[in-house]
């Protein structure tokens, strides 16, 4: 019922937004219309998510166990199903100084945002005005999670801003990098690094993230897992042997780092081989 809401059906949710003072109530009615394919629905529900009367009684900010709780639950379901109604709620969110006045809700803004592909001039926007308010770690692994060119153009130019610090720069590298590995077009943009003058500590940190996987040191518990490079497409391996010899060429890489690399490459040729046979 709620992936075709009746205009009856969105009527009911509408008044449900207006006049309900149940939490949960509301929650649900935010939920049926947010998780709706028809645009009326998504329509109907934009205004409420900016409106302080409507989220004032959706979550109790002053809970510090619950709040925003409803509110999440919504967004995460508006960002189950991106679309271009879904990007211009987000986009009017951002635009909205009272409701980015909760930082938590900004990062919902971003989350919800980055599952919209591909990501608009807009879009892209929202994501450098938030690193400049202290969202760079958080925005590094959503922008690469996206995949799309914006997207990754923004997190190239990301790694490249002298102004951020080289460590800083490297923890997102290993955070966003290494679990998208495999992904093509991460590839190329890691290429791209490569041949950009970045500080050795900033081009070993792209090269870690590619062919090396420092669990405990890089992320403590519960690390993320590299994709496996034996499901990889053939194209994706021929990628790595191309990466793999020009990571060996950049001054200075540790003997380390350069052992990894060459494991990497046996494996990827052997892995290349086996398919061609």
């Amino acid at each position: 019922m709620a992936d075709d809401p009746s205009e009856q059906i969105i009527a009911e949710a509408v008044e449900t937004l207006h006049s309900s003072d149940s939490r949960d109530e509301l929650e649900a009615a935010a939920v049926a219309l947010a998780q709706s394919d028809d645009p009326r629905a998504l329509d109907a529900l934009a205004p409420f998510l900016g409106d302080q009367d409507f989220l004032a009684r959706l979550d109790d900010l002053a809970d510090p166990q619950t709040r925003l709780a409803h509110l999440r639950k919504v967004m995460s379901v508006l960002a189950k199903a991106p679309s271009p109604e879904v990007e211009a709620i987000c986009l009017s969110l951002a635009d909205n100084e009272r409701f980015g006045a909760e930082e938590d809700r900004r990062l919902l803004i971003l989350t919800t945002l980055a599952a919209v592909r591909p990501m608009s001039e807009a879009g892209s926007a929202v994501f450098e005005v938030a690193n400049a308010l202290g969202y760079f770690a958080i925005n590094a692994p959503l922008l690469i999670r996206n995949g799309s060119p914006r997207a990754l153009a923004l997190f190239e130019e990301m790694m490249k801003d002298g102004e951020v610090p080289a460590d800083r720069r490297v923890d997102c590298l290993h955070t966003a990098v290494l679990p998208h590995r495999t992904d093509l077009p991460v590839l190329q943009m890691s290429d791209r690094l490569l041949s950009a003058r970045l500080e050795p500590a900033v081009a070993t940190g792209v090269i870690e993230s590619l062919f090396d996987y420092r669990a405990r040191e890089w992320f403590g518990h519960h690390p993320p897992l590299p994709p496996p490079l034996r499901s990889a497409p053939r194209e994706v391996l021929e990628f790595y042997l191309q990466l793999g010899r020009k990571a060996l060429e950049q001054p200075g890489l540790n003997p380390q780092l350069r052992t990894v690399v060459e494991g990497v490459l046996r494996t990827v040729s052997a892995l290349l081989a086996r398919r061609r046979g």
